[in-house]
C-alpha cells in the first residue's frame, strides 16, 4: 500500500508542482539526514514522494484530523510536539539508524516555516545535527524552492556533511554542533545561488503567511 501511494503521490506531486530535483546523489546505498530548508506546507509531500523509504518528523497539529492522521501513520510519519522538550523524538530518531540498513530520514532544522535568508543562527536547531553526531549519519543539506501550483519548483541537493568531531568522550559537543548549524545554513545558501544558475532565473520570491513571516530567531 504505501509503495503504490508512493507512485500516486509523486505522479501528483510531482506534476502540479512541477518538480526538477538537481545534484540528487545515490542515496540507496548508505543512510542519510535530509535537511531542506522550510517554506511551505508543501515541503513535506515533495520530499516524501520523491525520496523513497524516507522517515519525516512532522508536526503535532498535522495529525489533528483522523483521515490524515491514518494517511500519515501509513506513510511512516513521526509526531512531534513542538510544545514539550524532552528530548524523545530524537532518541527514536537515533534508535531508528541503529539497525544498519539504509534509511533516510529528514526534518527542517529551522524547525518552522520561515525565510532562511532572515533567519538568525538561533532559529537553526540542533536536532538533525545532534542525531547525526550520535549515529555518524551524514547530513545532506537540500534547497527547496517555495513549491508553488503548476510552476517549477526546483530542489537541489549537497554533499553530505560528517559531524566527527562532534562527538567527545560519548557526549555532543553544543559548540561544536553550532558550527555545523552555521556550515548547514551557508551550504543552502550556496545551493540555492546553484539553483538560480541551472536555470537562469532567480529563485521566485517567498510568500509567507502573517504568522510565518517573523519566524527568524
Amino acid at each position: 500500500m504505501g509503495k503504490a501511494l508512493k507512485v500516486i503521490g509523486k505522479f501528483i506531486i510531482g506534476n502540479i508542482y512541477r518538480v526538477k530535483e538537481y545534484n540528487k546523489p545515490d542515496l540507496s546505498n548508505g543512510s542519510y539526514i535530509l535537511c531542506p530548508n522550510h517554506v511551505s506546507d508543501a515541503d513535506g509531500p515533495v520530499m516524501w514522494t520523491h525520496n523513497n523509504n524516507i522517515r519525516i518528523l512532522a508536526k503535532k497539529e498535522c495529525f489533528k484530523h483522523k483521515f490524515m492522521a491514518i494517511f500519515l501513520n501509513m506513510i511512516d510519519v513521526v509526531k512531534i510536539d513542538r510544545d514539550r522538550h524532552n528530548g524523545v523524538e530524537l532518541l527514536e530518531a537515533i534508535d531508528y539508524f541503529k539497525d544498519g540498513k539504509n534509511k533516510l530520514f529528514m526534518l527542517f532544522p529551522q524547525g518552522t516555516i520561515s525565510d532562511l535568508n532572515k533567519n538568525k543562527l538561533s532559529r537553526i536547531k540542533s536536532g538533525a545535527f545532534f542525531i547525526s553526531a550520535k549515529t555518524n549519519v551524514p547530513i545532506i543539506p537540500v534547497f527547496l524552492e517555495q513549491p508553488r501550483l503548476f510552476r517549477r519548483t526546483r530542489v537541489v541537493y549537497g554533499s553530505p556533511m560528517y559531524l566527527n568531531d562532534a562527538v567527545v568522550d560519548d557526549k555532543v559537543d553544543k559548540k561544536v554542533l553550532e558550527k555545523y548549524r552555521l556550515q548547514w545554513q551557508q551550504e543552502v545558501f550556496k545551493l540555492q545561488d546553484m539553483a538560480t544558475k541551472f536555470e537562469n532565473r532567480p529563485i521566485r520570491k517567498l510568500k509567507l503567511k502573517p504568522k510565518h513571516q517573523n519566524n527568524n530567531e
